[in-house]
């Protein structure tokens, strides 16, 4: 999934383009307990209400333009409401870089009291063994999760402990122009449901002069799976234990396989990858009439929605629905993604105590609705939906609630959460170079995924063998 820095690259290349044109309801759950083996290190809460004068941490973050302006509003609020803890921001240029500056950091003892990393970190972070979990804290302050949505907290819940806490959290979304849709004759407000319907509204796209822009994102197969409650890797997603298999290559991850496949083949899509200087075609195809639609991440909808919608693609009035499930006659859910934040067990005990303090003020009510307002990151509390920040942000601009909603809806299991694997970005390295070979060079969706599985079993193998 595209990171937080998505917003500069997305916003660059949209005016750029303009230029060259001018020329259900889910139950709530609060974190289970940690598991009776597996002791839990203590958070050491006493050593902040002891500490003489304010406590000086920094938080390690990966926002750029408006998010960055919203994190450092937010920090500021935090900052001026105690006099207790300060936090610093430190700017890192993306996730990698984040991440990337904090293996270094595990050398050379530069490290934050907070970092905020992106989901598929999370095995990496727990095999690191430097971080203070979550669950500790929530567990000596006595923190209720009973008001956060279900499946964004259950995300970084791993073996029974919270890991870390959920902070700005995104599903992939449909973006569709509604013209376009009128113009091949389907209901602009009747966006696919489903993929066979999203296969068909494209053929009819196609046909009427655009298409479908398809971005090869490995975590949209994940999300397909995880719509039909089929799990990605082994032991429950890795979330039981770690996960040693991937399990991906059944029916369901076949008939996704072959629908894309169909319709790259018959021209009623068209692909670009997820990364590097053609990584935005699917959404700059919007503006410029090519597509009709497009999947692609809800975080980017505040910048895609603003410059889309602010006059320079007159031909473009645009629609959001909610991801196409892969069968409406199967129960399952949306999967998360984005990024949580995390309290380093290698700083002092005090920073850590501060740490936590600054985590619930993120991580609260208002905060959250002031997050998402923001941003277009999905509040991760139930309460954060009903402020008047974010109802009036719904009523204005409905797109916005269309990830919470479905993050809100569906199946809460294993399957629904997502999954927890060491090597995550190599895994996903694997999928995709399956899925370039299928569009590319003829390679059968069969064939396709069964080298995508056996080259994730051999990462997994890899990396799991190099931790001993």
């Amino acid at each position: 999934m595209k990171p937080m820095p998505l917003f500069k690259s997305i916003a660059g290349s949209l005016m750029l383009a303009t230029s060259i044109t001018a020329v259900s309801t889910a139950s709530t759950m609060s974190a289970p307990p940690a598991s009776a083996a597996t002791p839990l290190p203590s958070c050491p809460l006493s050593a902040l209400t002891k500490a003489k004068g304010p406590v000086n941490i920094t938080f390690w973050n990966s926002a750029v333009r408006a998010n960055a302006t919203t994190l450092s509003a937010i920090t500021s609020a935090f900052n001026s409401s105690q006099s207790k803890v300060h936090v610093t921001l430190v700017d890192q240029a993306s996730y990698d870089d984040t991440w990337q500056k904090y293996e270094a950091g595990l050398t050379n003892g530069q490290l934050p009291d907070v970092v905020q990393l992106e989901d598929q970190r999370t095995q990496q972070a727990i095999d690191t063994k430097s971080f203070l979990p979550a669950q500790s804290c929530i567990k000596a302050s006595h923190y209720s999760t009973s008001d956060y949505v279900a499946r964004a907290l259950a995300y970084w819940n791993v073996n029974h402990v919270q890991i870390a806490m959920p902070f700005a959290v995104s599903t992939p979304i449909l973006y569709y122009n509604e013209n376009a849709f009128t113009k091949a004759g389907l209901n602009p407000n009747a966006p696919p449901l489903t993929l066979p319907q999203m296969t068909a509204d494209a053929k009819a796209l196609k046909t009427s002069g655009s298409g479908m822009g398809l971005v090869l994102d490995p975590w949209h197969l994940e999300t397909w799976l995880s719509t039909a409650n089929t799990p990605f890797v082994n032991n429950s997603n890795g979330r039981s234990a770690r996960a040693t298999q991937a399990i991906f290559n059944g029916p369901n991850a076949k008939t996704t396989f072959t629908d894309l496949d169909q319709m790259v083949k018959s021209g009623d899509a068209t692909t670009n990858p997820s990364s590097g200087p053609n990584a935005f075609d699917n959404l700059l195809g919007i503006g410029s009439g090519k597509y009709g639609m497009t999947i692609d991440t809800s975080a980017a909808l505040g910048t895609i929605t603003q410059l889309l919608t602010g006059g320079s693609y007159p031909n473009v009035k645009l629609g959001i629905g909610p991801f196409p499930v892969l069968s409406s006659s199967i129960r399952g859910g949306i999967e998360p993604g984005g990024s949580g934040v995390y309290i380093s067990d290698k700083v002092p005990a005090v920073d850590q105590a501060a740490a936590w303090t600054f985590v619930q003020y993120l991580d609260n009510t208002q905060s959250q609705a002031t997050w998402a307002a923001g941003t277009g990151y999905i509040p991760v509390r139930q309460s954060s939906a009903q402020t008047s920040t974010i109802q009036h942000l719904w009523a204005t601009d409905p797109g916005y609630k269309v990830a919470y909603t479905q993050l809100v809806n569906g199946v809460n299991d294993p399957a629904s959460s997502g999954s927890v694997i060491g090597p995550y970005p190599d895994v996903r390295t694997d999928v995709l170079t399956a899925e370039e070979n299928m569009f590319v060079t003829s390679t059968s969706p069969a064939t396709a995924l069964s080298r995508a599985q056996t080259a994730a079993n051999t990462t997994l193998s890899q990396y799991n063998q190099r931790l001993g």
